[in-house]
């Protein structure tokens, strides 16, 4: 290892050839010292002429930008040797001025210096340049780097090339955005015609060598632009402004919003082609991609997505949005329209701008033990909810609300621990504001209630002994009713006034390994009611399907299948909700390519679209406000920091 020398910098001296000799004579200086330099090896070749006379050897020394000199070698280089490579120990500076001397050494002493022999090092070159048609940019993409601290300028030129990537004419610059740009866009290029590119870095007067060419690119068959959709009646019809010249078909092909599913080839057309009417599509939103073809090459252009016009009959909606924290996912609406919210982890109701109540937090370390839907709000817009209190002894549950002026709790019910003691199902309040929900108990699912200050629980069918799911449903006339869904049938009781129940088998008339899975039901009154509930599907294995069951005229009648569609993997419940006025029925549930509207209105079911084109671990609520307006809110995922409020 040679010593280092200015601006931290060291070489490794390699000798070229060893020898030895001595004297006692002053011998003349070396003569003709050359110096070159090699960039790939960052190495410095030095040759001199050898001294004449009795000598022991030579010292080398260099100095950088007119600095001081260095000595190299740490002992004198053998007499016989007349050449040396030094290699840079780390990469020297660009544009550096390294000078070497030598001179002979005869018992310690130094005889005269040769001739200075000077390197300068060049400006670092541009490196990995490459170059492709890129669709989005609508040209030839262009692109170096560069290791260099000096460069102020590049130079890009451009050559048309043949197909074996020969150039086939001279170079010529192209305007950079700015000297110091190391990427390019190049539109002004021809279809079908290949082109090669190469760069060279400049600081001041100095230029690195020229990188380059660049493999060859060729511009394909321009893309169109200008692609719109627009929502027909079962069909979305499709425009374009075509660019290309020497494209001969233009293919359209369509796919599922989010990507799931085949991608479907709608039509190969002639390149001159500027629309295209999708029809026959069923309800959703859907990616379409437009490729143009000249034979040889291919170019797909920007999708867009779009979804089929929503039929007549389909509520008109008005979305209005805002901006939330991610861990909401607690909602309830008010008479007034407004929706209150809250989180579940940790569980807590938040204060609402048009509220007066503070925000309240579940009163244990515990976690959330409450119902599916803790928030509801009363006639007079305060917020009630239900939770689990568990100590290694104990388990309580409790119902905490807002009177009016402070955040207030009592217990439902208590038992120890070893025994079991739940919510099976979620809270409800009737017409005067008292709650009521499902307790599932060691004994069974009981029916419970606040009756005169005082909470009391109800047998609803002691001999039965099915496992399944309780869901507890208030009517317009706060009658409670109950659906068990078990994997032998699906029941319903609803309440007698006498407090005894009544119970109806319904018509499980459909072959599913899972029976009947009930996502949400209402009541209008014990004769009218009706249940939604998502299965897969029966008559196409890759398929989830979306049903409906009516209760008309106290009997229920057989399932109605409202929509059929691919398994999405998505797990949720089906919001559904009905008019304070009984009239009308909204369901919504969610697929991948977007959030799905059922409405029944004088026994005709009507589906339609929200605007929302996709969907993952979506949160939604469907609802009416105290002037049968409907409401939808929506939080398309689990992380979505915007929520919309779709309302009539």
């Amino acid at each position: 290892m040679a010593r280092a020398l200015g601006l931290g910098l060291a070489f490794c001296l390699m000798l070229l050839g060893c020898g030895g000799g001595g004297g006692s004579s002053a011998p003349p200086a070396p003569i003709q010292l050359q110096a070159a330099y090699d960039p790939a090896q960052t190495q410095v070749k030095l040759t001199w002429t050898q001294a004449s006379g009795n000598i022991d050897g030579y010292n080398l020394e260099a100095r950088v930008n007119s600095g001081s000199y260095t000595l190299i070698n740490p002992s004198p280089i053998f007499s016989d040797v007349t050449s040396a490579i030094l290699t840079f120990t780390a990469t020297p500076p660009e544009l550096a001025t390294f000078d070497f001397r030598i001179c002979t050494v005869t018992k310690g002493v130094n005889g005269p210096y040769s001739n200075v022999a000077g390197i300068k090092t060049p400006l670092l070159p541009p490196t990995y340049v490459a170059a492709s048609y890129s669709v989005p940019d609508g040209g030839i993409l262009v692109t170096w780097e560069t290791l260099s601290l000096l460069t102020d300028r590049y130079v890009l030129e451009r050559a048309p090339c043949d197909a074996a990537g020969a150039p086939t004419g001279t170079w010529a610059s192209l305007p950079l955005p700015n000297p110091a740009a190391t990427i390019f866009v190049d539109k002004a290029v021809a279809e079908t015609q290949g082109y090669l590119y190469r760069v060279t870095a400049w600081s001041g007067t100095t230029a690195s060598t020229t990188r380059g060419p660049s493999q060859r690119a060729v511009t394909p068959p321009l893309a169109p632009t200008a692609f719109a959709a627009q929502p027909l009646s079962g069909a979305v019809g499709l425009t374009w402004v075509n660019q290309s010249r020497t494209a001969t078909q233009i293919q359209i092909t369509r796919v599922a919003f989010g990507g799931y599913g085949p991608t479907v080839p709608l039509a190969v057309l002639p390149g001159t082609a500027t629309s295209f009417q999708d029809a026959d599509v069923p309800l959703g939103y859907y990616q379409y991609a437009l490729s143009v073809s000249d034979g040889q090459s291919t170019t797909t252009g920007p999708a867009i997505y779009a979804a089929p016009a929503n039929p007549p009959g389909a509520p008109s909606l008005t979305a209005t949005s805002q901006t939330i924290d991610p861990s909401v996912g607690v909602f309830a609406l008010s008479p007034g329209g407004l929706w209150a919210f809250g989180t579940s982890s940790p569980f807590t109701i938040l204060p609402a701008p048009w509220g007066t109540w503070p925000a309240w937090t579940q009163p244990t370390s515990y976690g959330y033990g409450g119902p599916r839907d803790p928030l509801v709000l009363d006639a007079q817009s305060r917020p009630h909810t239900l939770y689990t209190d568990s100590t290694s002894s104990m388990t309580v549950l409790s119902h905490a609300w807002f009177d009016g002026s402070a955040w207030v709790s009592e217990v439902i019910a208590q038992a120890p621990s070893t025994d079991t003691l739940s919510f099976a199902d979620t809270l409800w309040l009737d017409q005067s504001g008292s709650p009521q929900t499902l307790l599932s108990t060691a004994t069974g699912v009981r029916y419970t209630r606040k009756v005169g200050g005082v909470w009391i629980q109800e047998d609803i069918d002691p001999s039965n002994t099915l496992p399944g799911n309780w869901r507890l449903f208030l009517d317009r006339f706060d009658v409670p009713h109950v659906l068990l869904t078990s994997s032998i049938d699906s029941r319903e009781y609803s309440r007698n006034a006498d407090g005894t129940w009544t119970r109806q088998i319904l018509p499980n008339t459909l072959n599913s390994f899972v029976g009947f899975h009930f996502e949400s039901g209402l009541w209008t009154d014990s004769n009218t009611a009706c249940v939604f509930y998502k299965i897969p599907d029966a008559g196409n294995p890759v398929n989830d399907a979306f049903w409906a069951m009516q209760k008309v005229n106290g009997l229920w009648q057989p399932p109605v299948l409202l929509k059929s569609f691919p398994s999405t993997g998505i797990s949720d419940w089906p919001s559904a909700a009905l008019s304070p006025d009984g009239k009308r029925v909204a369901a919504v549930f969610a697929q991948k390519n977007g959030l799905f509207l059922f409405t029944l209105t004088a026994q005709v079911w009507t589906e339609s679209l929200l605007p929302v084109p996709s969907v993952d671990t979506p949160t939604y609520r469907v609802a009416f406000d105290g002037a049968n307006r409907l409401h939808i809110l929506v939080k398309p995922s689990f992380v979505a920091t915007d929520l919309v409020d779709f309302h009539e």
